[in-house]
């Protein structure tokens, strides 16, 4: 049956173009280069591709493999045959190795019978979903967190992204590529911050993808792409919080909604061709084709988009897209690009968990789970264009997925070493359908927080220096684990200029989560490298960067930017960290002049279990310092699980804190 298609806000159809000439897909039987050529071409194209695009495809494919045929052009001899017949390219695809065009009856026989032609296909296309406005007045709740969300907190805290913003992680260094109508982002407030790091309009080919009346933009054209990417990543404090505010973008401009233009999948095509080649490192389509395709073609091997995505993936690319509004009409299955075989596909829920009808449903034809995972698709709070600080509610599985691709930027930037199908492992996995997915929730609401310790501890990502003329540098960088850190594996690496690698300790600097090391003084302006490395009690292991010690961070010596190390101003005894422990524990303390110092832990009944220090000399001032208690006792005897006292004294000084140990395996 041949139906028109749908897109993903909820539905007002557009007529075909005439029958006398429509678009096609030409699909042509081989690239036309000999191995000299290619291997010539293939070197051209490298040299064309940035830095951050050949890292990113370094995480699923060979390192000498990166490029291949899907990067050479067309042939240019298959092109100029064409252009003798009248046929004009619209899109030239080097993944799919084809072009759309419009083509009579008589140029589809003439061009089907040209023998490096393997087979035309029509152009689908997808008929426009309107928003229709809704009420934003909420519930206010209480709002618990570092940052407030305003009426957004609930499309953000039912997928628990306030707790990980609370972590520090708001999509930093994660560039986010959108395909969609485009997007008004000059005036409103909820972007005055956003980062944009390139545009393309694809239906005119020009560099603006907001509104252009000398392009014949109606005035609704750039409304659904600034919906979905505010819903994304915009930024105002008590109205809207996007997941991934501080991701950078590309702003692809692919869907024409004149009323007189079918809309369709060629420029989608290309604007996720041009995005990958960008460097984007997660893409967010809120839009899907099934016009001229079947149920039966639902199957991640037919739709152009299907393939076109699944290739972006193979590249390194995590694509998120809407899984359709069709669960209330009589397709009611999800539409390509959903059916991917490695898209992560978005359904949409209600603010109270439940599905909502138009949701579109799985399984693909071939028997797959849809959709992936779902995110609230009701009312989603989101940047009204055309106004400096307009907000409205809108809905649709077009609003689900830019939530869904926010939280994929979020893993990414703790584990920015993560391939596409390892963030999908992530979002699926700590879902809350996990255990028994389906083809209406498929493996259920996002969880952000559980999420981005799927796979296992990860540090914050850029380190903070001080500096102290007698002590050198001081180090400071957050770890992250679910589990206890083992604190005698928490290390700093540093090597100045000529130098290997020397290893120093990390050590609790006080406050939740933060570890400090030092880096000893070196001449003025030299270079040090340097980096970390933890392991947690689940016995996982990592690097900061990743990829230490070829990767690692730097510093030049003395810089007169570093703040200073701020020096006590008194005696003082900190909590330990961490507290409870089950491996062993940091006592921290100050101290503002040399002196004389005893560190002593007791038991509940007062009787000494270990001495830490015996009348220490401490001459270094003002300082702080730290022991390590590893929960044995004089004896080298591990203690009883309980509670435990310390006790500082140091001259005229005395002070006592409690501390809780869980006695684990040692």
């Amino acid at each position: 049956m041949i139906r028109k298609a749908i897109l993903l806000i909820i539905i007002v159809s557009i007529p075909c173009l005439s029958l006398s000439q429509q678009k096609y897909w030409i699909f042509l039987k081989d690239k036309g280069y000999s191995q000299s050529e290619k291997r010539a071409l293939l070197e051209q194209e490298k040299a064309s591709l940035s830095d951050r695009t050949l890292q990113r495809r370094v995480k699923t494919l060979p390192p000498n493999q990166l490029l291949d045929d899907d990067d050479l052009p067309l042939a240019k001899s298959y092109l100029n045959r064409l252009a003798q017949l009248g046929v004009t390219p619209i899109v030239q695809s080097r993944w799919l190795n084809a072009i759309s065009a419009e083509l009579s009856d008589g140029q589809v026989t003439t061009v089907r019978q040209l023998p490096f032609v393997k087979e035309i296909k029509r152009v689908a296309g997808y008929s426009q979903e309107l928003p229709q406005p809704t009420d934003i007045a909420f519930l206010a709740k209480p709002q618990d967190y570092r940052l407030n969300y305003g009426p957004s907190l609930q499309q953000n805290e039912m997928m628990r992204v306030p707790e990980v913003h609370d972590l520090g992680l708001d999509g930093s260094g994660v560039i986010v590529g959108m395909l969609d109508t485009g997007y008004e982002i000059k005036m409103h407030e909820a972007f005055s911050n956003m980062t944009v790091i390139a545009e393309y309009d694809f239906i005119n080919n020009d560099s603006t993808t907001q509104n252009e009346t000398e392009n014949n933009d109606v005035l609704g054209q750039h409304n659904h792409g600034t919906y979905t990417l505010s819903a994304l990543a915009g930024f105002k404090e008590g109205q809207l919080i996007g997941p991934a505010f501080g991701a950078s973008f590309l702003l692809a401009k692919t869907e024409d909604i004149r009323s007189e233009t079918q809309v369709e999948e060629d420029y989608w095509v290309a604007g996720i061709e041009w995005l990958e080649r960008m460097g984007a490192d997660v893409v967010n389509s809120s839009l899907g084709y099934n016009d001229w395709y079947t149920y039966q073609n639902m199957d991640g091997r037919t739709a152009v988009t299907t393939i076109a995505a699944d290739k972006a993936v193979q590249k390194g690319v995590v694509v998120v897209n809407s899984n359709g509004n069709e669960g209330n009409g009589p397709w009611r299955h999800m539409i390509a690009p959903a059916d991917g075989f490695n898209v992560i596909s978005a359904g949409a829920v209600y603010d109270s968990g439940d599905l909502i009808g138009f949701s579109s449903r799985g399984p693909t034809f071939d028997g797959r789970t849809k959709p992936d995972v779902v995110a609230m698709g009701a009312n989603v709070i989101s940047a009204m264009p055309l106004t400096l600080n307009g907000y409205r509610g809108v809905s649709g599985t077009s609003l689900s997925s830019p939530l869904i691709a926010g939280v994929a930027a979020l893993i990414l930037q703790a584990h920015p070493y993560l391939t596409p199908f390892q963030v999908r492992d992530a979002l699926r996995e700590t879902a809350d359908r996990a255990q028994n997915p389906g083809n209406e929730y498929g493996w259920g609401l996002v969880n952000a927080y559980e999420a981005i310790f799927y796979h296992g501890l990860f540090f914050s990502p850029n380190p903070v220096i001080y500096f102290d003329k007698q002590n050198g540098h001081l180090v400071t960088t957050k770890i992250y684990s679910k589990n206890e850190l083992n604190q005698d594996s928490l290390f700093l690496y540093y090597a100045g200029p000529g130098e290997n690698f020397t290893r120093a300790k990390l050590f609790p600097a006080g406050v939740e989560n933060e570890y400090q090391g030092w880096i000893p003084n070196k001449p003025k302006g030299a270079e040090i490298r340097y980096y970390f490395s933890a392991i947690d009690e689940g016995n996982v292991s990592k690097f900061h960067p990743f990829d230490a010690p070829a990767g690692y961070f730097a510093l030049l010596a003395q810089d007169p930017n570093f703040p200073p190390v701020e020096p006590p101003e008194e005696f003082r005894l900190y909590q330990n960290y961490p507290n409870p422990f089950a491996q062993s524990t940091t006592i921290t303390y100050d101290i503002i002049l040399p002196t004389e110092v005893t560190v002593i832990v007791y038991n509940v009944l007062g009787q000494q279990v270990r001495k830490l220090a015996d009348n220490e000399f401490h001459a270094q001032n003002p300082f702080s310092y730290r022991k390590v208690w590893d929960g044995r006792n004089d004896a080298g005897e591990l203690a009883t699980s309980g509670i435990y006292f310390y006790h500082l004294k140091s001259g005229n000084f005395s002070a006592v804190k409690r501390m809780v140990f869980l006695r684990g395996k040692q």
